[in-house]
């Protein structure tokens, strides 16, 4: 409630706007006049609100530590001094600490934290920083740090002292568990190749990169080549890791991220984090809490379970964590900084819906990369990542996220959407939520359209668009793997108007591990002479191997298709012998991209069928790919024609459909356009073209975004009254 004369109200309206509150978002303003109250004071008053007000509440994110909060840390004459939980009103834990809305002390993990004199002090004064600041604390009354050895033989120290024996380990290419915001970290020295490799060994983590978590943007520099836009989304109060290109200086162990061009670099996001990198002096490995392929871990009884073979030490603390957040990741791609993996920082902001949901909608996402999503009105709310659903401890990570977010939110779902597949854990999940909890419908979405209804969501565009969708695997609505996609969507609606044409996948989810299988399908359907073949066929595959998938391709039943332009990738980086075996979702396209020469140059014969639903024949890119082999032309300039080729067909793709239905606004989503080279170009190509292009941004583009896609489609329907 605003009080006083019309001009100072009117000025304080226009401030309100043009200057807002550091670290808030305004959404709409509404005014109406109120009968005075002859207040002359400011204060906040105790929360009360309605239910349907509650429900409008969003949960704020985690923020950073701010500039203020860190020159008090270090500040010796200063009371917080050294103190791991500083945080004012600007920083701080939200989402991982609040229980419930509003966010007051009470519903937060503060809760049993009472605070000094001092602390409240400071707490009732409108002109301080800490005004009304739920988290606020000291070393008096805050939480403390306690570091515990594994091995259970040494006694517990706290303080600054645990501080300092979790830093004596990480310099002794120890590995320390470090209990942050919304989970665990594992941390060791990433200078150190004896440190890293010892992670890798433990964590049972042979190949995939690593975040290294440097003191600032300075330090920063010295690892990567940043750009604008990449030094702005490192230093945000997100505080994400940032994908970049590594400056290849030799100053991290090799084994930090092999046979990558790419660096995720993040901040300190945390007090604890600050003080570990200051007092090391060092860059520092800061990878997820947990066992490969499970969730990370956010309590000491699971770190002292899942972690205590792999860490030295537990640098942990006695404020809980109520909801699990993993490091949000982002990578510039078209020139803006979009979301790789969305969770802390991020989450739970709310996305805005251009359709209405007319009764509240749960969507539970795909089987990897997963989150969920709650829809109400025109709110949707995405979940922190989960991950791959590959273990008792992923579903249940899945279960309590679900039933997290409704409560938060505040609704009870009469919708439930899910993915196409039937044997996805989530579809699974779907169904078993239906008939426990009395839910009136469940609402089935292919793969690919979600993909491209998470950017429409998230765009705000009400028109039909074409959906560019390219991703290694979902299924489609005639039972064959799609992953190489032009659709047609408006709403609840999609119609498949071209693709790549299908080849076998040899083993099935097996040719997702073992890129020389698909290179095998490719080759198979390509035109080439016996000799060309025995030329193309990996040497590092037994005679039996090969035999054996040469069967599986010349099988006609029984044997998948797929239309993936991820297994395209995986054929073109094992003829190019960079990975004939994946060890992590993605690693050859990542290698593909990697190596490829960046300046323009011509791709491979791309060429469009005459049917309604064209397709394009990847024979022309393989049998390419293969002739510039032989020919001994640089593996870098061959890279770089296939990603030329593919920008070809998309471009090629997308004017056949505007020619024949009139639509130029273009989706391009699918884990395929995480390659910021690919998107780079076809983003420049269809824009010289006059199509508006629309790539995720606020949500991945890869599984991570299907949960939302899941929800908007389900609303549509919903309101265009299609749901049976």
């Amino acid at each position: 409630d605003i009080e006083g004369e019309v001009a100072s109200l009117d000025a304080f309206c226009a401030e309100l706007v043009a200057a807002p509150p550091v670290r808030s978002t305004i959404t709409r303003i509404d005014m109406s006049p109120a009968t005075p109250l002859r207040r002359n004071a400011f204060r906040i008053v105790p929360s009360v609100m309605s239910r349907v007000e509650l429900e409008m509440q969003s949960f704020p994110p985690d923020i950073g530590t701010c500039d203020e909060c860190l020159t008090e840390l270090f500040d010796r004459s200063n009371r917080r001094f050294g103190h791991a939980f500083i945080s004012c009103t600007d920083c701080g834990p939200r989402f991982t600490a609040m229980y419930d809305v509003p966010y007051d002390r009470e519903r937060t993990n503060m809760e049993k934290f009472a605070p000094c004199v001092a602390c409240v002090r400071e707490y009732d004064d409108p002109q301080n920083r800490r005004f009304h600041a739920e988290a606020i604390a000291c070393p008096s009354c805050g939480p403390t740090l306690v570091a515990m050895s594994a091995n259970d033989r040494a006694t517990p120290v706290h303080g600054e002292s645990a501080i300092r024996l979790a830093v004596t380990t990480l310099l002794n290419d120890g590995i320390v568990a470090v209990k942050a915001l919304g989970g665990f970290h594992l941390a060791c020295d990433a200078t150190s190749e004896t440190a890293v490799r010892e992670l890798r060994k433990r964590k049972v983590r042979q190949a995939k990169p690593l975040a290294v978590m440097v003191r600032d943007a300075t330090a920063a520099r010295a690892f990567c080549e940043l750009s604008a836009i990449e030094l702005a989304a490192l230093q945000s109060p997100a505080r994400p890791v940032v994908l970049m290109k590594s400056q290849r200086n030799n100053l991290l162990a090799s084994s930090v991220a092999p046979d990558t061009n790419m660096l995720g670099l993040m901040l300190p996001s945390t007090p604890i984090h600050q003080l570990l990198l200051a007092l090391s002096g060092k860059p520092l490995i800061m990878t997820s809490g947990n066992q490969s392929d499970e969730p990370v871990v956010i309590s000491e009884r699971e770190a002292q379970h899942s972690l205590r073979g792999i860490a030295d030490l537990f640098l942990t603390n006695d404020r809980d964590i109520v909801a699990r957040a993993d490091d949000s990741v982002v990578r510039v791609i078209a020139s803006e900084a979009r979301l790789v993996r969305r969770a802390r920082g991020y989450v739970p902001n709310r996305i805005s819906f251009a359709r209405q949901a007319t009764a509240p909608i749960l969507a539970v996402g795909g089987h990897l990369k997963n989150t969920v999503c709650v829809a109400a009105g025109h709110s949707a709310h995405l979940s922190a990542h989960i991950g791959d659903l590959q273990s008792v401890a992923a579903l249940e990570s899945l279960s309590a996220a679900a039933s997290a977010l409704l409560r938060r939110v505040g609704v009870k779902p009469t919708v439930v959407a899910h993915d196409l597949h039937p044997d996805y854990a989530s579809t699974r999940f779907a169904k078993s939520f239906v008939r426990e909890h009395g839910v009136m419908q469940r609402v089935p979405v292919q793969h690919h359209h979600a993909h491209v209804a998470a950017c429409v969501a998230e765009h705000g565009v009400r028109e039909a668009v074409i959906g560019v969708v390219f991703d290694g695997a979902g299924l489609g609505s005639d039972g064959a793997i799609w992953g190489g996609e032009f659709l047609l969507t408006h709403g609840a609606r999609f119609t498949r108007c071209g693709h790549l044409a299908y080849v076998p996948l040899p083993g099935g989810d097996a040719a997702a591990r073992s890129p020389w299988r698909s290179a095998a399908a490719h080759i198979a359907r390509a035109n080439l002479s016996e000799e060309q073949v025995a030329r193309a066929r990996p040497a590092r595959v037994s005679d039996n191997d090969w035999h054996l998938v040469q069967q599986l391709i010349r099988k006609r039943s029984g044997t998948l298709h797929t239309s993936s332009i991820g297994r395209l990738f995986d054929a073109v980086a094992s003829l190019l012998n960079l990975r004939h075996e994946s060890q992590f979702e993605g690693q050859a396209a990542m290698a593909l991209e990697a190596l490829a020469n960046e300046r323009s140059v011509r791709g491979y014969d791309v060429v469009l069928s005459d049917c309604d639903c064209f397709t394009a024949d990847a024979s022309g890119i393989i049998e390419g790919v293969l002739h510039d082999i032989a020919r001994g032309r640089d593996s870098a300039d061959i890279s770089a024609s296939f990603h030329a080729s593919l920008r070809d067909f998309i471009v090629l793709g997308c004017e056949r459909v505007r020619a024949t239905t009139g639509v130029s606004v273009v989706v391009l989503s699918g884990g395929v356009f995480v390659n910021a080279l690919l998107t780079n170009l076809a983003d420049a190509a269809l824009r010289e073209r006059n199509f508006r292009v629309l790539i995720p941004q606020q949500v991945p583009c890869n599984d991570g975004g299907l949960a939302l896609g899941q929800a908007y489609v389900a609303a549509c329907a919903l309101e265009d009254e299609l749901c049976a």
